[in-house]
């Protein structure tokens, strides 16, 4: 039986479990039998083999289903809080004054009751909340396999709120992890206990200490641990931000380079000191085994390991080595152990980049033969790399810009083949003295210098085409296909000139499909982001236009003491506009629209001027102060005009798709009532964004004449300082939507104007209740989509 096929009937059989009806098992064995009819003879065991395969996979991965059950989430819904009692599961990661873990609980109590004992060890998220430098001291010395006691307020993970934004929930339920918990340190009692992964995560925290007294740079030294030791968490947000923008992420994932260098390193240490083979197999395997879990044992490393153990018996046996069985077999092992990693993103891309470089490398040498072999190693290993994680990258981050070719053709052997060598050379160095890892330490910061400098150059500018909306499942399974195609024609004799003209031009038209040009071309789409307490619209027009009205904003503090400041703070205009409009695959703001002042409004542009080309930012006219006057400098150094508008005003973007200014203009009002107020009216169907404006504003709009409209943008988050009856009486609009952050502490909507809305038979949308909240206009009418049910 082929390992090859085995694998891809057992990742056929989870998936299949994973989306269909349980029933598909009893569909699966009546089409093998209906097929038996017509296989030919030779082909039914082998037919008859997989087939089973399947379905034993899918009965698998039912049965795993059952056991990930959680008996805690009954608890979570409620959001009781209740002591937990288990063990520490992973390595605390503590970002300022919060550390996490996961950590497996098997019994629970309510305060004065007796402890419960669950049915099977549950895993939960634990968030301890630290308040004191001592705490975050003590808290980074917790390690895996401790025990751990503490009083937490369980809670459901949050899902996306957003379209194809970051799904929490379902990436934890992927993990097998149905509750998070909230803790403070002094509600905690955590002891130590001895365990192997806790061993590892002390000498891997001792490499860490050691790298940073080598390396005095803290960036340097940051990349050097991600590098070396798999802590990606000590790598700066600008590093990993214009490593991902670049597509280089995967230089700092430990991968088969990796265990192949340090592997040959100390077989030929061995080799040197006399070791005879057999012994020489034994201790080099044993130093893998160590080495997985000293890099934290991540998907790309147990697969990286478990291939190369195998290539190692291999070689000492004599025996053939076939790359595919290899990777089947890694995968088979790995899926058996948690079959959830088959929807890990590194599990994803380790083995589909690994399989890529064993099915497309060797043929890809036969291409341009006259090239030296070494120029076309080269060129093979990051072409076939790159096109096989090409739709992973857009599915996941809808991120892959056109210079990944060439950046990851240069950067890529520098790092790989002379940084990493470096890195571990200075480390072994420093065991003996560490006078004698200065020049390994001189010669790897003067290279990654010279490395990183350019590159964070080149990723200031607005390259085209990086930003890809979110593919399609047609387009996957046809991209998937074409893959599958190409070793299959190879072999059968398609690889005349003629022919790789054939699959070059069938490529760049995947390429064109992935970009969706006709996608929505005869419709008006409205995004009513939701970004907390705050605004954003997204308008889009057709595939011509792109209006981006305000980018929300997070209001931030400075830490009381060092220790306290995050890592990479969450902002809105980073972490849920930027991922909405590369989601989209937009690339160009045609207008920007600051209605005000007000940080909850306006404070996401910052992040987002320099990652987009902007036509144009409309504004109120107003003097700006503070955090617009700093975004509009920044608008004018990229050469963005900024304007603003008069009440009348009029353009169009197209056939019945019109805008119109209502206000301010020529006015002493100030602050809200100054906002932007902007009316579009698209296949005759009208919408008013109304900003913040409150009172005064709005009786200055009712005084200059309204007209009824479809959809009303309710003025400041539904505040009852707007939304008067004047207004409504003059819009009596049929739909409105209310962009407000849940459990807000201003109570918004208010009371009174959800009932004034209903006194109209208004239809209501709310980001706190139903999130982003999606309207398309198109010449068959208006509908809505929304991110979350009402709740």
């Amino acid at each position: 039986m082929s390992l090859w096929n085995a694998s891809l009937a057992v990742m056929s059989g989870l998936l299949l479990s994973a989306y269909a009806h349980p029933v598909w098992l009893l569909g699966a064995a009546g089409a093998w039998a209906a097929a038996a009819a017509f296989v030919p003879r030779a082909y039914r065991g082998r037919l008859a083999v997989y087939s089973f395969l399947s379905i034993l996979a899918g009965l698998y991965f039912y049965g795993y289903e059952i056991l990930q059950q959680s008996e805690m989430k009954p608890l979570a819904a409620q959001e009781r809080t209740v002591w937990v009692r288990g063990e520490i599961a992973s390595g605390v990661k503590r970002d300022g004054d919060v550390a996490r873990f996961f950590a497996d609980v098997g019994q629970w109590r309510e305060e004065g009751e007796s402890w419960q004992e669950l049915g099977l060890n549950e895993t939960i998220v634990l968030r301890v909340k630290l308040s004191a430098a001592e705490e975050a001291a003590a808290v980074e010395k917790w390690r895996t396999g401790s025990e751990l006691v503490a009083l937490a307020r369980l809670g459901l993970p949050q899902g996306a709120r957003n379209p194809h934004a970051f799904d929490y929930a379902r990436y934890l339920h992927w993990q097998g992890v149905h509750v998070v918990a909230e803790t403070a340190f002094r509600d905690a009692r955590v002891e130590a206990a001895a365990s192997i992964q806790g061993s590892f995560q002390e000498w891997q925290k001792a490499g860490a200490e050691r790298i940073e007294s080598l390396f005095a740079d803290r960036e340097t030294a940051g990349y050097m641990k991600s590098l070396l030791l798999g802590l990606g968490q000590d790598v700066t947000p600008e590093l990993e931000s214009m490593y991902a923008n670049l597509g280089l992420s995967h230089v700092l994932a430990i991968s088969g380079l990796h265990v192949t260098l340090v592997t040959s390193m100390f077989m030929w240490c061995l080799d040197r000191l006399g070791v005879s083979r057999r012994w020489g197999l034994f201790a080099t395997v044993s130093l893998l085994v160590g080495y997985v879990l000293l890099v934290g044992a991540s998907a790309s490393a147990v697969r990286s390991g478990l291939m190369g153990g195998v290539g190692l018996v291999c070689q000492v046996a004599g025996k053939r080595l076939d790359g595919k069985e290899v990777w089947a077999g890694a995968l088979l092992v790995m899926l058996a152990v948690n079959p959830y990693q088959l929807w890990h993103v590194g599990f994803q891309l380790s083995f589909a980049v690994t399989l890529g470089l064993i099915l497309f490398v060797p043929y890809s040498l036969h291409v341009f033969e006259r090239v030296p072999v070494w120029i076309r190693t080269l060129v093979a290993v990051t072409f076939s790399a790159q096109l096989v994680s090409f739709p992973f990258l857009i599915y996941h981050f809808h991120q892959f810009s056109p210079l990944s070719w060439l950046v990851n053709l240069l950067a890529t052997p520098v790092l790989s083949l002379l940084v990493l060598p470096l890195g571990y050379i200075a480390i072994v160095l420093a065991l003996v003295h560490p006078a004698l890892a200065a020049v390994p330490v001189w010669l790897t910061t003067r290279l990654l210098g010279w490395i990183h400098e350019p590159l964070y150059a080149l990723d200031q500018q607005v390259i085209p085409f990086t930003y890809w909306p979110h593919p399609k499942w047609w387009w996957l399974l046809l991209y998937a296909c074409f893959l599958g195609m190409l070793p299959i024609l190879w072999n059968r004799g398609y690889h005349r000139k003629q022919d790789v003209a054939l699959c070059l031009a069938l490529f760049l038209g995947l390429l064109v499909a992935a970009r969706q040009p006709l996608a929505g071309s005869d419709e008006v789409r409205i995004t009513f982001l939701d970004v907390g307490q705050g605004d954003s619209i997204v308008v889009e027009i057709g595939t011509e236009k792109v209006y981006l009205m305000d980018a929300g904003g997070t209001m931030r503090h400075p830490a009381a003491e060092p220790w306290m400041e995050k890592r990479d703070p969450f902002e809105v205009g980073k972490d849920v506009v930027l991922p909405f409009l590369m989601a989209r695959g937009i690339e160009k703001i045609d207008r920007a629209i600051m209605t005000h002042g007000d940080l909850d409004h306006i404070g996401g542009m910052e992040a987002l001027v320099s990652r987009f080309s902007f036509g144009e930012v409309l504004v109120n006219g107003q003097v700006p102060e503070a955090k617009e006057a700093q975004i509009r400098e920044l608008f004018r150094e990229r050469g963005v005009p900024i304007t603003t508008g008069t009440p009348g005003q009029v353009w169009s973007d197209g056939p019945e798709i019109e805008w119109k200014w209502l206000h301010p203009g020529e006015t002493t009002l100030r602050g809200n009532d100054a906002s932007v107020v902007l009316q579009l009216t698209a296949y005759n169907k009208t919408v008013l964004f109304t900003g913040d404006i409150e009172r005064s504003g709005e009786a200055v709009l009712v005084q200059n004449g309204l007209s009824p409209v479809d959809v009303l943008k309710v003025a400041h988050h539904g505040s009852n300082t707007s939304s008067t009856e004047e207004l409504l009486a003059a819009t009596a609009p049929k739909a409105a939507v209310i962009s407000a952050g849940v459990n807000n502490r201003y109570g918004h909507p208010a009371v009174q104007v959800l009932q004034r809305l209903g006194k109209y038979g208004t239809t209501i949308y709310r980001t706190d209740r139903h999130g982003a909240i999606t309207l398309i206009i198109s010449p068959a009418g208006l509908s809505w989509n929304t991110q979350q049910l009402d709740t």
